[in-house]
């Protein structure tokens, strides 16, 4: 027997496969065009400090959403690559703020190109009202799991 919530259930699975297949595609389609195996969020980290100037690694944390120890791994492979260095604070010498090089400025560039290729390919044969469709959902899909982590709290 057939329950009502079953053609949903299956809905939400397919939904659940089609964004991760969405995702691992994009996470190829940027691998291919890469420098120095620089991941996704390496790049956003870039771009970050490049739009707002330096940041300490706890501000980085909460806009890439990932956890301080986690901007420090990838802070230190991008120290080692010249792009970032770590910079103390001028008011409070015990403020540690990751601040862009101009070689990490030159790199912006390239990973600006690369997004950009990204997207007109994802976003390829989409309308605009398609696009606009796809953000309602996607915020919708936002406000739903930020009210889920704030009933549990």
């Amino acid at each position: 027997m057939v329950q009502a919530g079953d053609g949903r259930q299956a809905l939400m699975r397919r939904l659940d496969e089609t964004f991760r297949e969405v995702r691992k595609l994009i996470h190829a389609e940027w691998n291919k065009h890469n420098v120095h195996g620089l991941g996704m969020t390496h790049g956003r980290l870039l771009i970050i400090l490049a739009e707002s100037g330096p940041q300490k690694a706890s501000a980085l944390a909460e806009q890439l959403s990932i956890t301080s120890g986690g901007v420090t791994g990838i802070a230190d492979r991008l120290i080692e690559l010249g792009y970032i260095e770590r910079e103390r604070g001028t008011e409070d010498r015990r403020v540690v703020l990751l601040k862009l090089t101009e070689k990490g400025r030159e790199t912006i560039e390239l990973i600006s190109s690369i997004r950009k290729k990204v997207m007109m390919k994802l976003y390829r044969g989409m309308t605009e009202e398609d696009m606009e469709r796809a953000i309602a959902i996607f915020e919708q899909m936002n406000r739903n799991m930020s009210a889920e982590e704030t009933e549990q709290s």
